[in-house]
């Protein structure tokens, strides 16, 4: 099951603990009857709310259904929340034997609310570009002929020449920014082709580091027998290069330790489909197989100054940059291309020296 599924007796000590409870909580890895058997609070002991609620449901007459929780501490999460139920169990003469919850993780369905928020940003700032960039291209195209028309007037003198020819670069650097406005606002399209990530991310490394000088070291840290993905090889190797530049652009002096990291997590979603009766009903059928899911996790760590709290929310948003020539679009692409994956992209707060990016993305179903 990939639900959660935790019971403890009226001690306060557990009687039952599945696998999904325990990956979606991070407890420790070891044999689930080991926790069989503990205390609570014990078993529990880097979720204490979890506990605590477990516990006070013993007390508690009516259930608590439909309920979120924010987890603390979870391994490799930026955030994680989950939706539980909490129901006091009694045996069939009414007595009280225990409690139980019943929970399942959010995180992806926030990640997917995040991708909907995303694209509604994007649509709003498409149209509010395409407008600004009709307005604006007009009257650029009317100064670039009336600088023409000045340098025939003024052919011969030399001083002005130079002046005229600085106005058409300031001109032409307008427009550029117009069209990368518009380029970034624009949908990506993707190529989708089997992909090999690891291949990817090496290669974003030498297309980086040939960008930026860098002397300091570079740690792996690369799950074995990882999934191909399906996505756009180049927007991909786009999206890792800008994570690459930026991170050994924190490391000012050229020194300092880059970390790669590859991993993959696998889970089991069950096939269902929609049985349209003729009468209009709707029945929703569970499939006798089941297909494999599986994420591909790539993080970016560097040891830089870090990014300051007040700041970590601004980071994705298109045009904000804290770099003296930097245009302020390289995440805010990069963010837009994995949604268009399916994936996510999101910046480990909990990092106090150094930054790490987390990038998502769904790699190819299989079935058993």
């Amino acid at each position: 099951m990939t639900t959660g599924i935790i019971g403890i007796d009226t001690a306060a000590v557990v009687v039952s603990l599945n696998e999904g409870a325990r990956r979606i909580l991070g407890c420790p890895q070891g044999a689930l009857a080991d926790a069989v058997g503990r205390p609570c609070r014990d078993v529990l002991a880097g979720q204490p709310a979890v506990a605590r609620l477990l516990i006070e449901t013993l007390e508690r007459e009516s259930p608590l259904s439909r309920a979120e929780l924010e987890l603390e501490g979870v391994p490799d999460r930026l955030r994680h929340t989950i939706g539980f139920s909490l129901t006091p169990v009694h045996d069939p003469s009414g007595q009280l034997r225990g409690a139980a919850m019943i929970f399942r993780d959010l995180a992806p369905l926030e990640r997917r609310d995040e991708q909907d928020r995303l694209q509604e940003r994007l649509a709003a700032l498409g149209q509010m570009a395409a407008g600004l960039a009709h307005e604006i291209r007009n009257p650029l195209a009317g100064m670039e002929v009336l600088v023409g028309l000045l340098k025939r007037r003024l052919s011969g003198r030399i001083e002005e020449q130079g002046l005229l020819s600085e106005l058409t670069g300031e001109l032409r650097a307008v427009a550029e920014t117009v069209s990368a406005s518009l380029e970034f606002v624009r949908p990506a399209a993707p190529a989708p082709t089997s992909v090999n990530v690891e291949k990817v991310l090496e290669d974003a490394l030498v297309l980086s580091r040939a960008r930026v000088p860098f002397e300091g070291r570079i740690e792996r840290d690369y799950a074995p027998d990882l999934p191909r993905v399906l996505a756009d090889e180049d927007q991909l190797r786009t999206v890792l290069t800008n994570l690459l530049v930026n991170a050994l652009e924190a490391m000012a002096d050229g020194s300092g330790r880059l970390e790669l990291g590859l991993s993959v997590r696998e889970f089991e979603a069950p096939e269902r489909s929609l049985r349209l009766g003729a009468d209009g009903s709707v029945q929703l059928e569970s499939g006798n197989d089941a297909v494999w899911s599986t994420e591909v996790q790539v993080t970016v760590t560097d040891s830089g100054p870090g990014i300051p709290a007040e700041l970590r929310e601004k980071i994705f948003y298109p045009f904000f940059t804290t770099k003296p020539s930097g245009s302020g679009v390289g995440l805010a692409t990069a963010q837009k291309l994995v949604a268009s994956h399916g994936g996510s992209l999101e910046l480990d707060g909990r990092f106090q020296q150094g930054s790490r990016f987390r990038l998502r993305l769904p790699g190819e179903e299989r079935r058993p």
